[in-house]
């Protein structure tokens, strides 16, 4: 089957960590036989790899990488007509190749899916929402009709966690589509026995770390977990702990003025490549997902980094306090508490 795949965000060069998880669904696709054609933003020419077509559409790359689209649209202005070119782009080389494709598969609804449904309405259509997608919808004043009109359309939809499926059917008055998690490579993410010892010392790893994965942009919640070990190096005791965030973005500045007057040791080794990730989280103690809540109300879905810990084996901590973070960070770095996803 020839499957056309529309998206954001997909990896630009090898290892690279934006929209790995598209990939993955993509490799997939090939290993069960398919043919696969790729439309997603970037820049330069179309990639051929054996049953692969990588075909790169211009107006996004600013808006789709490094900060992220979410982000970019809070801040306004000129972020919003990069997203309407990029859509309407989008979607006229959609129309243009869909006469070559069996199925179209989106990722994220907008602008993915209302492309892959103007454009090749006849054919089977299938689109995962990864939550920043719903929130916008959630938003913008078109976004209950948009929802309503993906939810008729005949549009497979396909949700990472059931909270999200609830949100949109919130929006479009009606409960559709299934829960369905996209897979994981296994040779980077299968369980380690511990803390591995080697990829440690390559890390010049010598305290007691903690992991963080994320764009560094206020909807992770750096800045709380930042608090958190402050208050762990404050009741003092034993070896003070590191943290290390993987990622890079505009609050970089920030975090450090902060670790700096919290007397909290951070490591900030910017965007690595998706198998250094995998490493990362062999080598620390133990992995926290600390996003918040932002005031307009939009929330993360299920990050992938979260997944990616979770089937390594790494203890994952997810508070929404300071409080009660602290304490979970102390309980699993003492040893009181050793049980993965403590929530």
């Amino acid at each position: 089957m020839r499957v056309g795949l529309l998206t954001t965000s997909y990896p630009r060069h090898a290892g690279d960590y934006a929209g790995s998880f598209v990939a993955d669904r993509v490799h997939a696709l090939l290993a069960a036989g398919h043919s696969v054609e790729v439309l997603a933003a970037g820049d330069g020419g179309p990639l051929v790899d054996g049953r692969l077509l990588i075909t790169r559409v211009p107006g996004g790359p600013r808006l789709f990488y490094g900060a992220g689209a979410p982000e970019m649209l809070e801040w306004g202005g000129a972020a919003w007509w990069e997203a309407a070119r990029f859509s309407a782009e989008l979607a006229t080389r959609a129309r243009a190749r869909a006469a070559e494709w069996d199925a179209v598969e989106s990722h994220w609804l907008v602008p993915c899916a209302l492309a892959g449904s103007a454009a090749a309405p006849t054919r089977t259509r299938s689109a995962y929402a990864h939550s920043g997608d719903v929130a916008l919808l959630e938003r913008i004043p078109l976004g209950r009709a948009i929802a309503r009109r993906l939810a008729r359309d005949g549009t497979q939809l396909r949700f990472v966690s059931q909270a999200l499926r609830d949100r949109f059917a919130f929006l479009c008055g009606e409960s559709v589509g299934t829960v369905e998690s996209l897979p994981l490579p296994a040779a980077l993410f299968s369980a380690r026995a511990g803390p591995d010892g080697a990829l440690r010392r390559r890390f010049g790893l010598t305290a007691p770390t903690i992991l963080a994965v994320g764009r560094l942009v206020p909807i992770k919640g750096h800045g709380r977990l930042l608090r958190a070990c402050a208050r762990l190096s404050a009741g003092g005791g034993g070896d003070q702990p590191q943290v290390v965030i993987l990622g890079d973005g505009p609050e970089r500045d920030r975090l450090e003025r902060l670790a700096a007057a919290a007397s909290v040791s951070l490591r900030l080794p910017g965007f690595v490549p998706r198998a250094e990730v995998a490493a990362w989280l062999r080598a620390a103690d133990v992995y926290v997902q600390p996003s918040i809540r932002l005031a307009n109300g939009r929330t993360e879905g299920t990050p992938i980094a979260t997944r990616e810990a979770r089937a390594i084996g790494i203890p994952v901590v997810i508070f929404d306090d300071v409080e009660r973070l602290a304490r979970a960070l102390a309980d699993q770095l003492s040893g009181r508490n050793r049980n993965v996803n403590a929530v």
